[in-house]
C-alpha cells in the first residue's frame, strides 16, 4: 500500500536534507607509501578517454592486460574502484563532467550556463589546452571555453588513433614552457568508441567468456518473459551458441584492442613528461565519459539496433540509452602532487567530484561551490547521498554502495510496462536478477524526485540543432536524446581539423 501525501512529502524532506548535507568524500591521510610531495606550480594534464569500461581494463583485474602503462602508473597513484559516469552518452556526461555541475536532463548538453574547468585554470593564470578527438565537443556547444589552444577533429567519425591525439598535445606543451607557467591540458582521444578497428586488428588470442555469454543469454530469457510482444522479436538463448556467441567475442576482442592501443598512447604520453622532467610535478587524471555495451544485456524493446554492420541486434552494443553498470562505471585514476601513492580506494564516486579533485591538486580555489567532492582533502568517511545518472529513457538510483534501481523516464517506455529494475549490486554486479522489494523502490524514487527538484533549475533551455544532430546521426546516436522532428539534418562539410590558437 503506498503512503499517505503527507508521509510521502515529510519523507522527501527529510531525504531531501540527507541528501544534500550528507556527501562525504573520501577518507584523507596518507596510505600505504605516503603521498606524492607537492610543488608550485603544479601542471594539470585531464585524459578523458571516450567510452572507455573499468571492467575491460587489467588496471581493474581484466583477464586480458590492456593497459599495462595505466598499471604502472597506478602503482604510484591512487585508483578509484567506483567511479560512476553522470551519464551514458558523450554530451550529457561531459557537460557535467567538464563543469563539475549536476544536470537532471539528458536532452540538453550546450555548456552556456556554468564555468568550464578550463576557465578557472585560464584564471588562475595556466595556459589552458585541448586536444579533443570527439568531434561534437566543438565550439558550438562552447566546449573551447577557457583554452588558448581548441583543436578538434570535425569529421563526423570516430577514426582517429589516440597516438596522434597525445603527440599534438605533447606539441602544445613544448610550445608552452618557455614562460614558466603551469598548464592545463585536456586530451580526448576516443579509440574504444565504435567502430572497433584497431591498428592491425586484434591484439588478443579469441576467448570465449563463457560468463558473458551465459549473462547475455538470461538477459534474453528475461526479455522474453517480460516482454511478450516486443517492437522485435527476442531470440531464444540458445540461438547465442556457437557461431553467434564466436562473433560477438571477437568483436569483445577488438574492443580490448583498441584500450591496448590507448593505453600504449598513454605511454608515450609518460615517457614524454619524464624526458622534459614534468611528470613529478603534474598531476595527471584519466578516466571517461561513459561505457560501452558489448552485447551482454537486452536491447530496449522499441530500441533494437538498427545499424545494418552490428550483428544481433537484440543484445545492446552501444551507449546512451541505459545506464547499468557496463554503461556508467568508468575508470578514475589520479597520479601526482598531492596524491596518495600506491593506494586502492573503495569509495563511490561520481564525475562530480573530478573537477573540484583537480582544482584542489593544483592549489586552484573554487569559483564557486560546486556539489561535488575534493576527493584527497575531506575529512573522515562520512555516507554519501544517492548517486545518480540519468539518460533520455531512465534515471538510475545507487544508494549505500549496493542497492541500484533504475526507474524509465519516458512516457512511452511506461506505455509499454517497462518496469522498474532494482538490483543488489554485492550480490549481483552484473545486474542479471531483478529484486522484487517495492517499499525500497519507493524510497529511491523519493530520493530521485528530490534530486530532480533541486537540479533541474541547473538545466539551460537551449536544444541542440540541426549541425549538432547530424553530427551525432553520423557517429551511430539517435535515440539518445529527444530531437524536434521538425529539424533535418545539413549536409555535413569535408572533414578538417579546427585549431584555435
Amino acid at each position: 500500500m503506498r503512503r499517505s501525501s503527507h508521509s510521502r512529502l515529510a519523507s522527501g524532506v527529510a531525504i531531501l536534507g540527507s541528501l544534500f548535507s550528507a556527501c562525504g568524500g573520501l577518507e584523507s591521510g596518507e596510505a600505504a607509501g605516503g603521498s606524492q610531495p607537492r610543488a608550485k606550480p603544479v601542471n594539470v594534464i585531464f585524459v578523458v578517454c571516450d567510452t572507455l569500461r573499468a571492467d575491460r581494463m587489467s588496471l581493474y583485474g581484466h583477464f586480458r592486460e590492456t593497459t599495462p602503462h595505466l598499471d604502472e602508473l597506478a602503482r604510484t597513484g591512487t585508483v578509484i574502484e567506483h567511479a560512476s559516469a553522470m551519464s551514458s552518452w558523450t554530451l550529457a556526461s561531459m557537460s557535467m563532467l567538464i563543469t563539475g555541475e549536476i544536470k537532471a536532463r539528458a536532452d540538453v548538453a550546450v555548456l552556456t550556463t556554468h564555468k568550464h574547468v578550463a576557465e578557472g585554470f585560464s584564471e588562475a593564470g595556466f595556459h589552458t589546452g585541448a586536444i579533443v578527438a570527439n568531434p561534437v565537443l566543438d565550439k558550438k556547444l562552447h566546449y573551447h571555453r577557457g583554452f588558448d589552444h581548441f583543436d578538434v577533429q570535425l569529421t563526423s567519425y570516430i577514426e582517429e588513433p589516440a597516438s596522434p591525439v597525445i603527440g599534438r598535445g605533447i606539441d602544445w606543451i613544448d610550445s608552452v614552457l618557455s614562460d614558466g607557467r603551469p598548464f592545463f591540458l585536456w586530451l580526448h582521444p576516443v579509440d574504444p568508441h565504435y567502430p572497433f578497428d584497431p591498428d592491425g586488428g586484434a591484439r588478443f588470442p579469441e576467448a570465449p567468456e563463457e560468463g558473458a555469454r551465459l549473462g547475455a543469454a538470461s538477459s534474453l530469457r528475461w526479455g522474453r518473459e517480460t516482454f511478450p510482444s516486443p517492437m522485435a522479436p527476442i531470440p531464444e538463448p540458445t540461438a547465442l551458441d556457437g557461431e553467434a556467441w564466436a562473433r560477438i567475442s571477437a568483436s569483445r576482442n577488438l574492443y580490448d584492442s583498441e584500450i591496448l592501443q590507448f593505453d600504449a598512447a598513454m605511454g608515450e604520453l609518460i615517457a614524454a613528461l619524464k624526458e622534459r622532467k614534468l611528470f613529478e610535478n603534474t598531476v595527471i587524471a584519466v578516466t571517461s565519459d561513459h561505457g560501452e555495451g558489448l552485447w551482454e544485456r537486452l536491447a530496449l524493446p522499441d530500441s533494437p539496433d538498427k545499424d545494418p554492420n552490428v550483428f544481433f541486434p537484440s543484445l545492446y552494443r552501444r551507449h546512451g540509452l541505459m545506464l547499468h553498470e557496463e554503461q556508467t562505471r568508468v575508470p578514475l585514476l589520479f597520479h601526482g602532487p598531492g596524491v596518495p601513492a600506491g593506494v586502492r580506494r573503495p569509495q563511490w564516486v561520481q564525475h562530480v567530484d573530478v573537477v573540484p579533485t583537480l582544482y584542489a591538486l593544483a592549489n586552484v580555489p573554487l569559483p564557486k561551490p560546486l556539489p561535488g567532492k575534493a576527493l584527497f582533502e575531506e575529512e573522515g568517511s562520512d555516507p554519501r547521498g544517492p548517486l545518480i545518472s540519468v539518460c533520455s529513457r531512465s534515471f538510475s538510483v545507487t544508494v549505500d554502495e549496493r542497492w541500484r534501481a533504475h526507474f524509465p523516464r519516458q512516457h512511452r517506455l511506461r506505455k509499454m510496462d517497462i518496469p522498474v529494475e532494482l538490483y543488489d549490486l554485492q550480490a549481483d554486479p552484473g545486474e542479471r536478477v531483478v529484486v522484487d522489494d517495492p517499499e525500497r523502490v519507493e524510497a529511491m524514487e523519493e530520493m530521485l524526485e528530490a534530486w530532480r527538484h533541486r537540479y533541474s533549475p541547473n538545466d539551460p533551455d537551449q536544444p541542440l540543432d540541426r549541425e549538432i544532430w547530424a553530427k551525432l546521426q553520423a557517429l551511430g546516436y539517435g535515440g539518445e536524446i529527444e530531437f524536434d522532428t521538425q529539424l533535418k539534418p545539413k549536409p555535413q562539410p569535408a572533414p578538417k581539423t579546427q585549431t584555435d590558437r
